[in-house]
């Protein structure tokens, strides 16, 4: 009989949902017989506070930022929070209810921390029912893991490294449930690329250095501050800048074009990360897990600007103490770091033997047979 796993991820266009569609795919690779579904947790079980839940989180990090990093990973706070979320959690329950009985699956698999709360509750509350004994797995898009992951109900974690391994065990997570894989990256990411054709399908200069420049899904950060800053730049090099979901931004940028010194190409969202990536010589980047993960994979060295606090800060500690990225305090640092790559490549080179040697191309398809085993294939 097919095995049937339900993915829940948070959001569409984020890594995890990128996370999601990638351990999907290997799944489907390693066994066409699976059944596989995938849903937005938050959207789908309670899709007005999903937007107002979103809106407010934005208004946070722009304005107050300090009051949501002392929230992401404060022990205090998830101990006093502890009944309302388990409430809020519950408060889901009938939706998801009609989808667990509806696909039936033999496995869930969450890659954010909303998601995996929301399944761990609902399989605390069906104790002593078969449901109960459905699968619960969650893979982790970040380099470090906050307390809200740890949970008795998750039978498996998917750990990008033994950093974050490591973390889930302080939070008493048994280390027999943990599997260090890497993170997920969609299978792209493993193909060759070639450079010439795609550097000519972009009008770019076929025999210059290449910055690529991105906010995240969002497309947030100092952007526009960034690219006027590596513009006066007098360095001859082309930019590519990943707008994401910020049309605003997008058009602003291209309504300067014909004003700058350098050839940049603005884009929103895209399909060939891969590809950009592959080009490109370094990146201006928030420090996203999926992006970083993407980034490492094909040894590309970062500069990071304007992490968010909480997982995006941490994010950038374990990128530092690994040699794989500059973390520039302003929009002149970011400049100056590419003027000075510019003039050391022997800097570039060693960040990118560091990042290749972090880069687990493989995670997918070993986080897919993790999940098969788990289940009985």
């Amino acid at each position: 009989m097919a095995k049937k796993i339900l993915f829940f991820y948070l959001t569409k266009y984020s890594g995890h949902y990128a996370a999601a569609v990638a351990v999907e795919e290997a799944l489907r690779s390693l066994d066409p017989s699976v059944e596989t579904l995938l849903i937005d947790s938050f959207s789908h079980t309670n899709p007005v506070l999903s937007k107002v839940t979103l809106k407010a989180y934005l208004a946070v990090l722009r304005t107050v930022p300090e009051v949501w990093e002392f929230l992401y990973d404060n022990p205090e706070f998830k101990t006093a929070t502890k009944q309302i979320r388990e409430l809020l959690n519950r408060g889901n329950s009938k939706k998801l209810q009609k989808v667990l009985l509806d696909f039936a699956p033999d496995a869930v698999v969450c890659t954010q921390g909303f998601a995996c709360g929301v399944m761990a509750s609902w399989k605390r509350s069906m104790a002593g029912t078969p449901q109960a004994n459905l699968k619960l797995i969650a893979v982790l898009t970040d380099y470090v893991a906050h307390r809200y992951w740890g949970d008795p109900q998750v039978d498996m974690y998917i750990a990008p490294g033994t950093d974050t391994g490591l973390a889930l065990q302080t939070q008493g997570v048994d280390p027999a449930r943990i599997r260090t894989v890497g993170m997920p990256v969609h299978h792209a990411f493993n193909r060759p690329v070639n450079r010439d054709a795609v550097i000519q399908s972009l009008g770019l200069s076929s025999n210059l250095p290449k910055v690529l420049v991105m906010g995240g899904s969002l497309g947030l950060g100092p952007i526009k501050s960034v690219i006027r800053k590596l513009d006066r730049l007098p360095q001859p090099f082309d930019i590519l800048c990943i707008t994401g979901s910020n049309n605003e931004l997008k058009d602003a940028l291209a309504r300067k074009h014909d004003k700058r010194r350098h050839l940049i190409k603005v884009m929103g969202f895209v399909d060939n990360i891969n590809e950009l990536m592959e080009i490109s010589d370094m990146i201006v980047t928030k420090p996203g897990g999926m992006t970083t993960t993407e980034a490492l994979i094909k040894g590309l060295p970062m500069i990071i600007i304007k992490p968010i606090p909480g997982q995006e800060a941490k994010n950038t500690q374990f990128l530092l103490a690994h040699n794989v990225a500059v973390n520039a305090q302003s929009t002149t640092d970011v400049a100056n770091y590419v003027a000075e790559f510019f003039r050391n490549p022997s800097h570039l080179q060693s960040m990118r033997a560091a990042s290749a040697s972090l880069g687990r191309p493989n995670a997918a398809l070993d986080a897919a047979r993790e999940i098969l085993r788990l289940t009985g294939r």
